[in-house]
């Protein structure tokens, strides 16, 4: 398709995206790492058939999965290294800078037991900063939330989003090294990467939980997925009901849990992102908070513990819940949304030889 043709085409897809559901799986998604968190947040046993830390564990499969989508089709829409770039950062960056300093100016003075100087001085606080540069600097911080269960934590879910910038980087190389123009080789290298976790990092074959290689592979799948979109969107269902009891065998008669969930939560999650519909239109219209929600969620959790330690374990945890909604919400409306209406900036100008092919008599 011409240039032109992409630009008549992107109001429409803009309409599309606005009434499919992936916001609501995002938000949903955020909440679930709540409800994982509250139990040793409140320092509650989890029923014995509540497998609590998969809960979380889904949920951020849940956002790798869809970013890996996601993030496919806006590099095929503009493969351009500094406007995808650029783009990335503005979807990463600006919540990230309302998670630290919450986390540093909010939070932490008001439950730190530390006299303020002390607090803002400590070299655990000072270390806090240093997520602003999306690195791995995730760390206890000193004196806060101290009559907790989990005294001393902050802002747990921090240490994901390196991860996910990691997924940004590796994809943004194989379009620069040309591996995404032929969707041959990118399914060979997907597919080689998702094999080696599968054989080389899996949980079920090694005994020990791999986050770092996991989470990246449900982000390789969901851009498999976007390669292959439109016979996807085709398929799906046909699709779902191979894998549906392929995947049941390995979780329930091969105790392959890991092998399960990544050969089937994929698709299952953009599939179900793909429904449409004028409910999921109106959320789209309202923003996303999921993001907030998410960066958000444990100190508001922590707050909520160190506040009203009484609430029963429900109660906090829907206090929690609403609480983090709010923050997400005025999250996206005050910094996240207009920090990405930037993005209109970004945009590759025409090639100069199509505009010379529009001017009169050229």
């Amino acid at each position: 398709m011409s240039r032109a043709g992409l630009a008549r085409a992107a109001p429409a897809a803009g309409a599309a995206a606005q009434q499919n559901a992936f916001n609501l799986l995002r938000i949903v998604a955020a909440l679930a790492v709540i409800f994982s968190h509250h139990f040793p947040i409140t320092g509650t046993e989890p029923p014995s058939w509540l497998h609590s830390n998969m809960v979380g564990g889904v949920a951020v499969m849940t956002f790798f999965t869809i970013s890996g989508y996601l993030v496919m089709l806006s590099w095929q829409r503009e493969p351009h290294l500094r406007v995808f770039a650029g783009k990335r950062l503005l979807r990463l960056w600006p919540g990230m800078l309302v998670a630290v300093l919450a986390d540093m100016l909010l939070f932490g003075p008001v439950f730190t037991s530390l006299p303020l100087r002390d607090f803002l001085t400590h070299p655990d606080s000072l270390e806090h900063w240093r997520n602003l540069l999306l690195v791995k600097a995730y760390v206890n911080m000193p004196g806060v939330f101290a009559g907790n269960p989990l005294a001393g934590l902050m802002n747990g879910p921090l240490w994901t989003i390196p991860m996910e910038l990691l997924c940004y980087g590796a994809l943004a190389a194989a379009g620069v090294a040309g591996i995404l123009r032929s969707r041959p080789m990118a399914t060979a290298v997907g597919l080689t990467y998702i094999g080696f976790f599968l054989v080389w990092r899996n949980a079920d074959l090694t005994g020990t939980m791999r986050h770092w290689f996991e989470y990246p592979a449900y982000f390789v799948y969901g851009s498999l997925i976007a390669l292959y979109r439109d016979a996807f969107i085709a398929h799906a269902r046909r699709l779902l009901a191979l894998l549906a009891p392929v995947a049941a065998i390995l979780f329930f008669a091969l105790q392959l849990e890991h092998t399960a969930g990544l050969l089937l939560l994929p698709p299952v999650l953009i599939h179900a992102g793909l429904q449409r519909g004028r409910l999921f239109e109106r959320l789209h219209r309202l923003g996303d908070p999921s993001y907030g929600i998410y960066l958000l969620g444990c100190p508001i959790q922590q707050a909520v513990q160190a506040t009203w330690p009484q609430l029963g374990f429900a109660p906090g945890m829907l206090l929690a819940m609403g609480l983090a909604t709010l923050a997400g919400y005025a999250s996206w409306h005050v910094v996240e949304g207009p920090a990405l209406r930037l993005k209109r900036f970004l945009s590759q100008p025409p090639h100069r030889d199509a505009v010379e092919l529009q001017r009169p008599g050229a």
